[in-house]
């Protein structure tokens, strides 16, 4: 099940800071919305959408498409097939696989 709280670097990414700096924040301005379960604190994906100035949708939706960009990304150079040349491929993997 997706939480809703990102840990604190990731936070920290989202935010453009470093983790260091983040924890100071949250530590001096007593935000809301960091719970404290782990060693390092969960931030919640309402106080970040807040503190940038967004809505969580608006968050949630652009981490997605950053999360799928990297994914395709990754398997950009693969090689494609198509038809019969897929059909093979599939066979030869297969076949490997036994």
């Amino acid at each position: 099940m997706p939480t809703l709280t990102l840990d604190l670097a990731t936070s920290a990414t989202l935010l453009g800071t470093e983790p260091e700096v983040l924890l100071r924040f949250i530590q001096r301005e007593a935000v809301p919305g960091v719970l404290f379960f782990e060693p390092q604190p969960q931030v919640s994906v309402f106080t970040l959408a807040h503190l940038l100035n967004t809505t969580p949708e608006v968050l949630m939706d652009w981490i997605e498409d950053e999360a799928l960009a990297t994914l395709m990304e990754a398997v950009e150079a693969d090689e494609w097939y198509e038809g019969e040349e897929a059909y093979q491929a599939y066979q030869a993997v297969l076949a490997e696989a036994v």
